[in-house]
């Protein structure tokens, strides 16, 4: 699930040029591998496609065990 939230006011790094902030949750899989490989390819994305440079965007990883999400009235 990816959600978006433009023309919200974010300063990043003392300015108020284009930036970026995510989070990204896993139900496991995550990796300093995997972390950066994700990191890299995310912020091309927002490069080319929103005009945010690499250096303007910070990204969260966040692994979690899937006992801490419920679906369909249960844990998975």
């Amino acid at each position: 699930m990816i959600v978006l939230k433009g023309s919200i006011p974010i300063s990043f790094g003392g300015t108020e040029q284009p930036a970026a902030y995510a989070e990204l949750v896993s139900i496991g899989g995550l990796n300093p591998d995997t972390n950066k490989k994700l990191s890299g390819a995310i912020a091309t994305i927002l490069e080319s496609k929103l005009s945010v440079p690499k250096s303007r965007f910070f990204l969260k990883f966040y692994d979690t065990k899937g006992s801490n999400f419920g679906w369909n009235g249960s844990t998975f």
